[in-house]
């Protein structure tokens, strides 16, 4: 029987295209099978950046269980493992 694990986190990665941050957030995030992770063009999705309080990118918003937990701005590989951490 193949078991899935589920994912405790959601991340949301708010980018824009060219952004090398962005890619960097985003191969970051892929060592983490514990996270679902759900990428955003923030000027094509403007009012759920918004939403989200997103000013510049990449931003990534930790959430658990609809309640977010922790955010990264920029590109901050330490941050982000802290955070995937969190979520294990």
């Amino acid at each position: 029987m193949l078991m899935t694990a589920l994912a405790l986190c959601q991340v949301l990665l708010f980018e824009q295209a060219g952004c090398a941050s962005c890619k960097a957030s985003y191969r970051e995030l892929s060592k983490y099978p514990n996270l679902k992770v759900e990428v955003y063009d923030m000027v094509k999705n403007r009012e759920l950046a918004k939403s989200h309080r997103v000013i510049g990118a990449p931003t990534l918003v930790f959430l658990r269980k609809g309640e977010e937990i922790g955010r990264v701005y920029g590109y901050m590989p330490s941050l982000i493992k802290s955070l995937a951490e969190k979520c294990s």
